[in-house]
């Protein structure tokens, strides 16, 4: 065979050979592009699918806060209602006993408070202090005859800084006082008339 002949047929088994090869290398290119392809898709189906329950969650989450917010803020205004019922029944007592001033009863209720502070205070002297209304009802007389059936000497002092409505008694050497007005009895009652009255409003709640 001539030589030429030879040469041709090397060539053209080589360029058979890059052929080949070449189709090797770009099948296996695209298989792997192919998984590639196919994995990048896969984890995009993933990130979508977590994507959604993250929001679906996202949202559940959003729901029950909402919900927890609108029934702590109903809770809120439920009790700021009661509160301002508890506090006009309370101004209403206030204004009942401030009335009872002018019963004729009243002279008689102050006599009995004041024979339980001087039992209470154990002193043969108290200061009477109350507010320059009251001027009208702790009379001379009435603190002259409560201190001779006790033995004790009552001084009254009027004071525009005691609440209307009953007074103060202090023993003379101050380290002892009792509130008998109306707002210190009320104070002192408040937490259990809060509770009584709350009981007979909303007990069948």
């Amino acid at each position: 065979m001539p030589l030429y002949e030879q040469v041709e047929l090397l060539c053209q088994k080589i360029l058979m050979q890059g052929k080949q090869e070449a189709e090797k290398i770009v099948s296996q290119a695209r298989g792997k592009a192919d998984q590639m392809l196919a994995a990048e898709e896969a984890r995009g189906r993933e990130a979508v699918r977590r994507a959604g329950e993250e929001l679906r969650a996202q949202a559940l989450l959003t729901a029950r806060n909402l919900v927890d917010r609108a029934a702590l803020e109903s809770k809120r205004r439920i009790a700021e209602a009661k509160e301002t019922l508890l506090e006009e029944i309370f101004k209403l007592g206030m204004e009942r006993l401030q009335a009872f001033r002018y019963k004729s009863d009243y002279p008689a209720w102050l006599r009995s408070l004041l024979l339980k502070a001087l039992q209470e205070l154990t002193g043969e002297s108290l200061r009477i202090l109350a507010n320059p209304e009251e001027a009208q009802w702790l009379i001379s007389e009435l603190l002259t005859k409560v201190g001779q059936e006790t033995g004790a000497h009552l001084e009254l002092e009027l004071d525009a800084e005691v609440p209307p409505g009953g007074f103060i008694a202090v023993r003379k050497d101050g380290r002892m006082r009792l509130d008998q007005t109306f707002q210190g009895i009320i104070n002192r009652q408040r937490e259990r008339l809060r509770s009584e009255i709350a009981q007979r409003l909303w007990e069948s709640q």
